[in-house]
């Protein structure tokens, strides 16, 4: 949900192509999204795809640059 901080595993990670393995992502309303400092908007296809998940989920997420897989390692709230 909104307020939530999520951390995620890459499941496609490339380490020629991408920055990092694991993340963690920062659940925000579309007002306070910053995709630099890892703040997603709730309304943003990988914001929609994180709501309501649980730790363990494996994700696959449709963005515009084709498709993500991710791993939820955990879940907290600030």
């Amino acid at each position: 949900s909104v307020g939530s901080v999520v951390k995620v595993k890459d499941l496609d990670f490339n380490p020629e192509l991408d920055f990092e393995e694991e993340m963690e992502l920062f659940i925000v309303g579309s007002a306070e999204a910053d995709p630099i400092e890892n703040k997603i908007s709730n309304e943003s296809p990988i914001g929609m795809g994180l709501i309501g998940k649980k730790v363990g989920d494996m994700i696959d997420i449709s963005v515009p640059d084709g498709n993500k897989r991710y791993e939820i390692l955990g879940i907290r709230r600030d």
